[in-house]
Order: structure tokens, then sequence, then C-alpha cells
């Protein structure tokens, strides 16, 4: 039904009523053809999830899959003139996150018990459309007003590779937000802009904080981002996405509050006494609980890109081009900004009363990048590939522990399964016959250090830290 309800929106947009202002619609968007073998079965279609250690055998086995769920459509509207600037509209719709359909079904054993429902895996996969984009703006000859969901500044340079929203744990960030933008250009070369946007969670609820509030919100602080950037003609241009662009580099930064509340650490009220606090934001200490104490984070990202035209073309011919993309950040809480690749709730251990443990919410520190280089062969032939790579730093332990076995210790993180290092690398042959058809062949390998060793199946002796994953991909766009 709700497919339905989302389709009718859409197309309602195409019939104006009799009280609508004249507007030109124009339809855009590409049908997607995506067909990968991985060695691991957990990393998702967009390899935006970690791989599991070498010795889980639920997961170290092959997977081959076959999907058109990475199309998408979009509506560009164009309005009248007011302020003397020019309006239009843009909205992009794709396809939910759930690879196998949202349809699900409840299974009985044979015991009686009613078992979590399951994806179905049937014949035809139903996938529900979801928004993507929805925005409109304001362009003067060199300024423009934004207002709508869009994506943030820190998501313009992605790599160009086979899967959808490319290295999203170590090179670039997916994140769509409600937003208000102003971007300036001066001088020809420089442009600066700035936002505030939907504040995002930051990865922290759990048992000990937040239960199931958005703890972004809560905060009442919007996240606000800044850009810089510079474009010159040096020497020449080289191919982005197919389109020749000059050297260019482009700092940004974001920021964002975020607040921890106090919670009840899943102890049964009937074992030891309600946490009963004095008052907002103050400590309340029970004996025989686990508590935490209210207080705010702050996540916040910093980031650097550089484009570079090795061998450049003075023309709109790519033959013999090469370039190289290269982009770098740090930051902490950096699953705020769309980075994917931590597995939340980081807490620090922060001593005790007696028999009451007390947390203070630490946010993980990390740093990351890549490169990329691309050489096009002609105007249809072209190769690329790519290395990324994410690091946790500044940790004061290198065993991260669950809250069950914080007992006794001084200091800890309460995640077992966060990884210290990510990379990621791949190599793509790229052939575009014309400019409504594209196809790619890619191998891409996937790699996670994590912070402690795991033992799978229990009481087994094989121990791990390091999981990997061998992806090989092949794609067909149709571009309208």
């Amino acid at each position: 039904m709700k497919k339905f309800i989302i389709f009718g929106v859409v197309l309602a947009l195409l019939v104006p009523s009799l009280a609508m202002a004249a507007t030109e619609f124009s339809l855009g968007g590409f049908i997607k053809m995506d067909m990968m073998w991985d060695s691991d079965g957990g990393v998702g279609k967009n390899m935006n999830a970690l791989p599991s250690r070498n010795n889980d055998a639920n997961n170290k086995h092959g997977r081959l899959k076959f999907t058109a769920q990475g199309s998408r459509f979009n509506f560009t509207i164009k309005g009248p003139d007011l302020w003397g600037a020019k309006t239009s509209g843009f909205i992009e719709m794709d396809f939910d996150a759930a690879e196998n359909g949202a349809a699900t079904q409840t299974q009985v054993n044979a015991l009686g018990t009613v078992v979590p429902g399951i994806a179905l895996n049937g014949a035809s996969k139903s996938y529900t459309p979801r928004l993507r984009h929805a925005m409109f703006r304001f362009n003067w000859p060199t300024s423009e007003l934004l207002f709508g969901q869009y994506f943030s500044m820190f998501c313009e340079w992605y790599a160009e590779s086979a899967e959808d929203g490319p290295l999203q744990m170590t090179g670039t960030p997916t994140h769509r937000m409600a937003q208000v933008r102003f971007t300036q250009t001066f001088l020809t070369d420089w442009t600066v802009a700035a936002l505030i946007g939907d504040p995002s969670s930051a990865g922290l609820n759990g048992s000990v904080y937040n239960l199931n509030i958005n703890n972004g919100q809560s905060a009442e602080v919007p996240q606000i981002q800044g850009k810089i950037k510079y474009a010159h003609d040096f020497w020449g241009k080289a191919a982005y996405y197919g389109k020749p662009i000059p050297f260019t580099v482009q700092l940004v930064g974001g920021w964002q509050r975020n607040v921890m509340r106090n919670n009840l650490n899943g102890v049964a009220t009937t074992v030891v006494p309600a946490l009963n606090a004095s008052g907002f934001g103050e400590q309340a200490a029970v004996t025989g609980i686990i508590v935490n104490r209210n207080q705010y984070v702050h996540p916040w990202l910093a980031m650097g890109s550089l484009f570079i035209p090795v061998i450049p073309t003075s023309s709109a011919n790519l033959a013999g081009t090469a370039s190289i993309l290269t982009q770098w950040w740090v930051g902490q809480g950096v699953e705020a900004f769309g980075f994917t690749g931590t597995s939340g709730a980081k807490y620090r251990f922060d001593g005790f009363f007696p028999n009451t443990f007390l947390y203070d919410a630490e946010l993980l520190n990390k740093f990351g990048g890549f490169v990329e280089a691309q050489y096009y062969f002609n105007n249809q032939w072209f190769v690329n590939a790519l290395y990324g790579v994410s690091k946790a730093f500044n940790v004061s332990r290198a065993q991260w522990l669950n809250v069950a076995n914080i007992a006794g210790r001084e200091m800890g993180f309460n995640n077992a399964n966060e990884p210290q290092t990510i990379q990621q690398m791949s190599a793509t042959l790229w052939y575009r016959p014309i400019q409504a058809i594209k196809f790619g062949l890619q191998y891409s390998y996937l790699a996670a250090n994590y912070f402690q060793m795991n033992t799978t199946p229990l009481n087994s002796a094989n121990s791990s830290r390091f999981g990997d994953n061998h992806r090989v991909e092949f794609v067909g766009f149709f571009y309208f």
C-alpha cells in the first residue's frame, strides 16, 4: 500500500493544478543491473558492512547476487523567477536498503514456537521506493540558496566504483540531510558555502544510554557544515565521472551536539530498587545497578579533497587523459556524518561507587581517506584503481569490553566488535560506448582488523581478530 501512495504523490506532481504557476518538468535517472560474488556473505550490496572474522562459519561462504535495486529516478522542476533568481526543484527516489525486499514471513518451528520473520526470497523481489532528495533552490549569477533534503557537503567527491555509495567505511560518507544551505562564488575560482541541517544520532543508543531517542535531535542544536573550494584551469582538465574538470582543492568541516540521557542498564526493578534521579541532569547512584551520567558529546569531522589532472585535455576529448583524486578526513563520532564501519555504543568506564558503575560516553576518534587513479584509453574505455583506509586512534585500551565483563575494571570500551583498521581496494575496467550506456567489471578487496580477539563458534580454539572479503562485480547502467 505504501508503494502505491508514494507513486501517487510523485505522479501528482506531474499534474499541475490551475492554481499553480507555470512549471517545466524533466525526468532523469538510471537503470542499474548489478551482479556480484562475495567471499563473505554479510558485507552487503554496497560493501558498507564489516566483514566477519575469518573464523565465523556463518558468513565465511560465497554469495552470488543479482539485483536491479540500485536503479533510481528523479524529476527536475523549473520554476518561475523570483527576487531576481531562477528557481528550480529536484526530487529523487530510489529503493529501500533491504536487499531481499521489504516483505517478511513469520515461521513456526516443530515445537510450535514462533521464530522471527525472514526476508522473502521468492521469484519477485519487491523493493519499496524511498525519498533520496527533495529540495528547491534560488540561483542568482554567483549565489545559491537551497532548502530541503540533499547530500551533505562531505558527499561531493565519490570514487568511480561499481558498488553504490562507494567507500562508505573509508573514503566518502553517504549522508542526505534536511538542510538550509547558502553558496557564494567569488573571484571566479573560489566558492564558499555553509549549511544548518538535521542532527544525526551518534550511534550511542543502547541499554546504558538513550534507549530509542534520536540523541542528535534531542540535543536541540542543528548540524553545522562549512566549505571552501578553489578550482582553476592551470594546464587543462581531466575526467571526473566523464566530465572534464580542472585542478580542484576543497576543505569541509562539520560539527553537531548529541545528548546522552540517564538510563537504567536493563536490571529488573524487582531485583534492585528503581533508578530515581533527584532532578534532570543529576547523577543517581543506586546500590547494585549500573547507571550513567547525563552528558553532551560533540561529533565533528574535517575533510580535505584534491583533484589533479595528471595528463590533461583542453577539449571534450578524454582519450589519453589521466587524473588522481584523493580525499582525507579526521574526526570523532563520524557516523553522525554518514560514515559506516563502526559498531556504535561507545562507553568508557569511569570508576565506581560501591556496587554501582558510572560511565562516560566517549566518541571514537578516527581518520581515513582514499586515493584513486584513473586513465582513459579512448573516449569509450577507461580504467581506475583505488585504495582506501580508515583507522581508530587514541584508544586507551586495546581490548573492547562488553558491559557484563566490566566489573572490577577501571577503564574500557563497551563494544567488543569494533574494528581498529579498515582497508578497501579495487580495480575497475569501464566501457561506455555511448553516453546512455555504461558497463563495468571490478575486483575489490575489503579487510578489517578488530581490537579484540573473538572465538567463533563458542569454546573453539580458533580465535581471530581479522576478517576480509573478495568481490568480483559486473554492472550495467542505462541513463535517461
